[in-house]
């Protein structure tokens, strides 16, 4: 039995069977596979099942079908590998049983702390926010993606958003590593404003923690935390609240995204680490990406000063 699974988003970890034949995929609820994404077309693609085997055709979705280093020409039929994750706009898909290890446990698995309504209630008032922001902010994202911009610039221009976004967040930062080492490859960071140490705009603890166990690390105020090494880093650093989240693609860890807050705790909500987590899937592709074009580059340079 062929099954599709959503990989980020309200219907992370759902499964659907894969009928023989034609199979629809978009936002509309005549779909056979529905994804609730306003970044996903009301019919974006056609995946058409034969035994086995799987074919996909974009059909001319506005944010296009990302898969395996570059979008899929609209109408093109490209064949689908199992365990290969596709992105529609900010969404995340993959067909065959090893997708479910790509999925990432939800918070509530893990027993993290989040934001009280007490401490001056910042969780009742910023839930005044209106959803519209919310989904701007997604939907400036899925810009970025389709623009296929150099890996530096994509980051830069995620973390403004983040950091526009989160108006109680003080640093955001990309951490990159090599999955084989895992050393820092790069490291990508914007800050509202001077915080001390320039060069350091993350808490290196926090990024190792979520990289060794594969989840989420959230501190919603290191005041009320318990006890614990990285607590007392956390204190030390002075940094009053945390949230970072793995970038994982086909099981191998890329790095982190890490945002954190040093004037005042509970610089996020619930809705955003899931937002996050949601976030990390499709950045994992867009990292491998690059990877992959990185490595092809370098491939052709050899060739070519080979034939000096």
């Amino acid at each position: 039995m062929l099954q599709l699974y959503v990989l980020n988003g309200p219907k992370r970890g759902e499964s659907y069977r894969l009928a023989q034949g034609t199979n629809y995929v978009g936002r509309s609820l005549d779909n056979d596979v529905r994804i609730e994404d306003r970044t996903v077309s009301r019919k974006h693609l056609r995946i058409f099942r034969d035994n086995d085997r799987c074919f996909m055709t974009d059909l001319k979705s506005r944010n296009g079908t990302f898969y395996r280093g570059s979008f899929i020409t609209p109408g093109a039929t490209v064949e689908v590998q199992q365990g290969f994750p596709i992105a529609l706009g900010m969404a995340v898909i993959c067909v065959g049983e090893k997708c479910a290890d790509e999925i990432m446990p939800f918070p509530e698995a893990m027993g993290l702390t989040m934001e009280s309504d007490e401490e001056g209630k910042p969780g009742s008032e910023r839930r005044r926010r209106p959803n519209q922001k919310r989904m701007e902010f997604i939907l400036k994202l899925a810009d970025i993606f389709r623009e296929n911009l150099p890996l530096r610039q994509t980051q830069e221009k995620i973390l403004r958003h983040i950091l526009h976004f989160l108006k109680r967040i003080d640093r955001a930062s990309f951490v990159l590593i090599d999955p084989q080492t895992p050393e820092t490859r790069m490291v990508t960071s914007k800050s509202k404003k001077s915080h001390g140490d320039r060069s350091v705009a993350y808490c290196r603890e926090v990024i190792l923690q979520a990289i060794k166990t594969r989840r989420p690390i959230v501190v919603s105020n290191v005041e009320t935390e318990e006890h614990s090494k990285l607590v007392d880093t956390l204190k030390v650093l002075k940094i009053l609240s945390v949230m970072c989240v793995p970038l994982i693609y086909r099981s191998r860890v890329l790095g982190a995204v890490y945002v954190d807050s040093l004037e005042r705790p509970y610089g996020f909500r619930r809705e955003d680490l899931l937002m996050f987590m949601d976030l990390s899937q499709r950045l994992a592709i867009a990292l491998e990406n690059i990877r992959i074009v990185a490595e092809l580059s370098s491939i052709a340079d050899s060739l070519d000063s080979g034939d000096e």
